[in-house]
């Protein structure tokens, strides 16, 4: 199982550093604060729709450059 499955974006991030956020998103991307009750799943739904920031989201939560 995949170690984010089934976790929520803020859990996630519990595990990341900070300057995760600092990332540029593309335009029409939500914030931050507006995917953090999303859980890994919806992220890679929205992600493989094509729905503007997710691709970026998640290639980002799964990088292990930004692990604590």
């Amino acid at each position: 199982m995949p170690s984010n499955a089934g976790k929520i974006v803020e859990e996630i991030l519990k595990g990341k550093k900070a300057s995760i956020k600092q990332a540029q998103l593309e335009e029409g991307s939500p914030s931050w604060d507006d995917i953090m009750g999303l859980t890994w799943e919806e992220i890679e739904e929205k992600a493989r729709n094509r729905e503007p920031g997710f691709q970026t989201i998640h290639k980002l939560l799964k990088r292990r450059k930004f692990n604590k």
